[in-house]
């Protein structure tokens, strides 16, 4: 099939605000597949390597260097960063993912993640997608409502949520999504006031971790492999929602190959200004609910065996600064307003220079 003529059948599906996405997601019997990387097939061409999943990619990052710094996070109030290597990363998303199958979550269902840019995050993701189900990032600013729109569209059966703040907007619209079995909660200990009827169905993240190593212990990992085999490069693998601000939100599908892909050939771009080091490093701050954080702060770290530090949630309140000059930061995406934020600062720390000073200073903004 032609790129453009697959480009335009995906510009021309559309998912109604009363239609769930399981008759959209797999296709005859959810094995459709849409290839992103066999329509520039020519030797050494951008499309010319063969198609992987992301679970394949990251077990290609954890041989290459398993020892290697993945993810580092200090919080308010710490003074060392906590580090997982690449080892101790693909164990934790291998045990969240024989997780999720023992406590009954199904193929191609989805889980709802909301929260802000932490390890749980991205152990979430992955191990999500390694159980064969659909991680979908939901807006930290959306209400009940908007949370139940997205749980109840994307036929979401877990929520992971960062503290009590989020796990409150779910449990006031659960009764109206009968298909959740369980939420999740990372950074934040169980309200004492958890309703009874409830207490069985919500766990802390560190207590399903453990409960994913003890199935995987008792199972062999045999469950966990099977659902792996499933997987195919051109299979969704995640959902990227709207922010509905011209409506209710849409669902994007994303496929393994359209991730593992791009994420290859954007590292190739990148050799050509930054030759490939162990010493990568990157900064984690934008929504990861936004497929733009997700490519350039998840997939592509962990497919080039980046280390990547998590910002604190006041970022964008100005601690980001605080956490650059300490990171230093080889690559980074951004959004003007943090560039603008950076040049104001300049502009008034050089407002007192003499003329040379501030004639090369502005150079070096322009």
């Amino acid at each position: 099939m032609a790129l453009s003529t697959t480009l335009k059948i995906l510009s021309n599906t559309s998912f109604g605000p009363t239609t769930t996405l399981s008759n959209y997601l797999f296709p005859s019997k959810r094995k459709a597949q849409v290839y992103f990387s066999h329509y520039l097939s020519a030797n050494n061409s951008p499309g010319s390597e063969k198609p992987i999943t992301l679970i394949e990619m990251l077990e290609k990052t954890v041989s290459r260097c398993p020892k290697n710094a993945a993810m580092r996070v200090k919080r308010e109030g710490q003074t060392t960063w906590k580090t997982w290597t690449y080892e101790e990363l693909y164990n934790d998303v291998r045990s969240f993912a024989n997780a999720l199958i023992s406590l009954g979550i199904n193929n191609y269902k989805a889980l709802n993640i909301i929260g802000f840019n932490d390890p749980a995050w991205f152990i979430t993701f992955f191990g999500s997608v390694f159980a064969n189900v659909l991680p979908v990032g939901v807006y930290t600013t959306n209400g009940p409502e908007a949370c139940k729109y997205v749980a109840e569209h994307s036929d979401c059966e877990i929520v992971v949520v960062e503290n009590k703040t989020h796990l409150k907007k779910y449990l006031q619209v659960w009764d109206d999504l009968p298909k959740i079995k369980f939420i999740i909660v990372y950074n934040d200990t169980l309200p004492a006031d958890l309703p009874e009827n409830r207490r069985a169905q919500v766990m802390t993240f560190d207590d399903l971790l453990k409960l994913g190593a003890k199935f995987a212990k008792d199972s062999r990992d045999e469950t966990l492999q099977a659902r792996k085999q499933k997987q195919k490069p051109g299979n969704c693998c995640t959902l990227v929602y709207t922010s509905g601000t011209t409506g209710l939100p849409k669902a994007v599908m994303l496929s393994h190959d359209n991730y593992t892909w791009l994420a290859e050939t954007f590292q190739t771009q990148l050799d050509h200004i930054m030759p490939r080091t162990d010493d990568v490093r990157a900064v984690s701050y934008l929504p990861l609910s936004h497929v733009a954080a997700q490519f350039t702060e998840m997939v592509v770290p962990m497919s080039r065996g980046a280390c990547v530090y998590f910002a604190l949630p006041t970022a964008l309140q100005g601690s980001l600064i605080e956490t650059l000059k300490e990171v230093r930061p080889t690559f980074l995406l951004s959004v003007p307003r943090l560039w603008e934020k950076i040049e104001e600062t300049l502009k008034n720390m050089s407002k007192d220079n003499g003329y040379i000073k501030k004639s090369l200073g502005n150079q070096i903004l322009l």
